[in-house]
């Protein structure tokens, strides 16, 4: 064997080798964050079980995991842990001068932001989640996953119900099932300058409609009313879904100057259960603070003294399952 042939040997012979050490270092390196079983961890008393989960204290006063093999899941880096579940824990750090409270998983990445102040746990299966900024309310179920379409002003769990509050509405919810259970909705719009308060406790209706159709329903009503009194219905398209439904408008429904004085006769149900149809109707006694001119005349009801007007409203969804005003009934 010639000097050439035999230094490609040993070169070739040395590269074998620094594979075999690469491949031995990579396949028993302890200090990988999905289990490290270096002593460095300093463990210095195990504080709550979780099924095969162990949280410890370490040396330095902060927390971290184990798992069943002893191995540390998650370092000892974190103020507080406060729960575990099968895919992540809640843990709390400081954030400019902030205690904050989110979540991370075995791989130590963030799936739930840290911007709670704090994080109640209710019926062994929901939590209130608390947002430091805005003092908002979150609800999330045991794998931390929202459970609901929107965050709330407030949140009350007592017995088995659960009160969630806007500045709108406040909904009831019963935990007991395998599934939230809409019971009650309590909804507030404006008609002119009079609040306007209705509740749904109808099991049968609140089966079929969820929060976002009731919070649309009164949004769609407050709006149209408000185009009916200023006689301007720009805003048609919004709340029809963008059809332009010609049965909606009437313009010059009302005298200039109109005020609302009382509202009676509220109903809400079904005008076609077998359609999907919903009907919303109350009556509000009005008057007119201006005279009538010969236009309005010719146009409008008269508003001498007190008069009364009936409204109904009807509601459907649309093809992307939105709700969307669908007819609108004025009976004076």
């Amino acid at each position: 064997m010639n000097n050439r042939a035999k230094l490609l040997v040993s070169v070739l012979f040395i590269a074998v080798i620094i594979l075999c050490i690469c491949l031995t270092r990579f396949y028993f390196d302890v200090t990988k964050n999905t289990g490290n079983t270096d002593s460095s961890a300093d463990i210095s008393n195990i504080v709550r079980t979780y099924g095969d989960k162990r949280v410890f204290e370490s040396e330095n006063g902060c927390f971290g995991v184990l798992n069943n093999e002893d191995a540390v899941v998650i370092e000892p880096q974190w103020m507080e842990i406060i729960d575990v579940t099968q895919d992540l824990a809640l843990v709390s750090e400081r954030i400019n001068d902030t205690i904050l409270i989110g979540g991370i998983d075995f791989e130590e990445n963030v799936v739930l932001p840290f911007v709670f102040r704090s994080m109640i746990a209710i019926d062994d299966r929901y939590y209130i989640g608390i947002v430091d900024e805005d003092d908002s309310r979150v609800i999330y179920n045991e794998r931390f996953q929202p459970v609901f379409y929107q965050s709330y002003d407030n949140a009350l769990y007592e017995n088995g119900t659960l009160d969630l509050e806007t500045e709108k509405c406040t909904f009831s919810y019963n935990l007991a099932d395998e599934q939230p259970l809409l019971r009650k909705a309590e909804m507030f719009c404006q008609i002119g300058k009079l609040p306007l308060e209705w509740r749904i406790a109808n099991q049968v209706l609140l089966a079929d409609l969820t929060e976002e159709d009731l919070l649309r329903i009164n949004q769609c009503v407050e709006s149209y009313m408000d185009m009916l009194i200023q006689s301007d219905f720009t805003g048609l398209p919004d709340i029809s879904g963008g059809d332009y439904i010609g049965g909606l408008e009437r313009p010059n429904s009302f005298a200039p100057g109109i005020r609302f004085d009382e509202i009676s006769d509220f109903s809400f149900g079904f005008l076609d259960q077998d359609e999907g149809i919903y009907g919303f109707s109350f009556s509000v006694t009005y008057h007119s603070d201006q005279p009538m001119t010969t236009e309005t005349e010719a146009t409008a009801p008269s508003a001498e003294g007190n008069q009364m007007v009936h409204l109904q409203f009807g509601f459907s969804r649309n093809s992307n399952n939105k709700m969307i005003l669908t007819s609108a009934d004025l009976s004076f």
